[in-house]
């Protein structure tokens, strides 16, 4: 049997959150053939580097890649719009026809099936984001035949939409932490000094995040304050898709000696930010829950001015301190941030084990790679109706 795992995008973020699923299966499998194929070098470098963790998986590698004339005028329309995934997918359907099966952490795979006419593939999915905003929880989740979920949260929002239909899906955790304490087990410094750290990560996406409306008000508050050392790090998507999503900074804020800019290096997705800052600022990115793996303050930005009370998709406001003014409110937040943290404790525990399924006796790449090997050992007609 032939299992493909899909990396289909520029920028190598998702890998984390599916390669070790692939390993696991291989080691754990011998009966699997199981293939990693990328359509970028980013993808291919970081799934490379992730496979040392799992010494004697028997994974092959593949590059697979839109047609040579879309290659010509990709970086021509790349800013405004996505439209090479599709073409990956277009230009290599002999492949994917190869497949008994393909996992992949995004949902635009599926126009394989619904565009493509591959019915015949079994198609699953390992979500990529942990965080509660709402384009995450729609009927889409619940088109593949099996769907991997971080945990509690996910089961209850998608049943609630009724996105998932049972036996089809199993919670197995967050297979990224894994590969984050492999390669980076040790503590990162990015100032010279002993000032708070605080993480800024706005989302890509303008209707939720708070970049249009208050991302140069938040830069322009560290410039005026310098005791206080900043690290922009945005969602990857939001300049390298910088027309679209209003991805543009002024360069007085690049050369300043508080204030760390990374749009989009390997520092900006392996949590090695997330981990080595004291205050997490935000919107609606699901790395807050990543920056909870240990707790501390976080600062949430209401750009948009929602009633996010009692708001599933606003559950993570409920675990810091909420902004709805920058030049009114941000400074003494800042301020109240560790003296605070003590009334949000408990909720970021718990919110973050409702989040993230865990088992002390096996790893979540391990429970993926088991939940993979459990529905493809049943036969592909047995699968429930979509």
């Amino acid at each position: 049997m032939r299992i493909g795992f899909l990396f289909n995008h520029f920028f190598p973020h998702q890998v984390p959150h599916a390669a070790p699923y692939a390993f696991e299966l291989s080691r754990r499998n011998p009966r699997f053939e199981v293939i990693i194929a990328c359509s970028s070098k980013p993808e291919m470098d970081l799934a490379r580097r992730i496979s040392c963790l799992y010494p004697g998986h028997r994974c092959t590698f593949m590059h697979i890649r839109p047609s040579r004339a879309y290659r010509m005028i990709d970086p021509l329309i790349a800013p405004f719009t996505f439209r090479r995934k599709k073409m990956v997918l277009k230009h290599n359907l002999d492949f994917f026809r190869s497949l008994d099966a393909l996992v992949a952490p995004e949902r635009h795979c599926m126009k394989l099936r619904t565009q493509f006419k591959l019915e015949g593939l079994r198609m699953i999915h390992a979500r990529h984001g942990a965080g509660d905003r709402k384009g995450g929880f729609d009927d889409r989740s619940g088109a593949f035949d099996l769907t991997l979920l971080p945990g509690q949260k996910y089961i209850d929002r998608l049943q609630a939409i009724n996105a998932l239909r049972p036996e089809a899906y199993a919670a197995v955790g967050w297979p990224k932490f894994e590969v984050v304490r492999g390669l980076n087990p040790a503590p990162v410094r990015f100032f010279d000094n002993d000032n708070p750290v605080i993480v800024y990560n706005p989302h890509f996406d303008q209707r939720v995040s708070s970049w249009e409306k208050m991302g140069l008000q938040v830069l322009d508050f560290f410039v005026d304050n310098p005791a206080c050392n900043l690290i922009f790090a945005p969602h990857v998507v939001l300049f390298k898709r910088r027309v679209r999503h209003k991805g543009y900074l002024p360069d007085k804020y690049r050369k300043l000696p508080n204030i760390l800019i990374d749009t989009g290096s390997a520092a900006s997705t392996d949590m090695s930010y997330i981990l080595n800052s004291d205050i997490y600022l935000g919107d609606v990115s699901s790395q807050v829950y990543e920056f909870l793996l240990e707790p501390r303050p976080c600062i949430h930005l209401n750009a948009h001015h929602v009633d996010w009370q009692n708001d599933p998709n606003y559950l993570h406001f409920t675990l810091g301190q909420v902004v709805d003014d920058v030049e009114q409110q941000l400074g003494p937040a800042l301020k109240r941030a560790f003296d605070t943290h003590e009334q949000y404790l408990e909720g970021q525990q718990r919110a973050f084990a409702y989040t993230f399924y865990t088992e002390a006796d096996s790893t979540a790449a391990q429970r993926g790679a088991d939940a993979i090997a459990r529905f493809l050992s049943e036969p592909a007609t047995s699968r429930s109706a979509q």
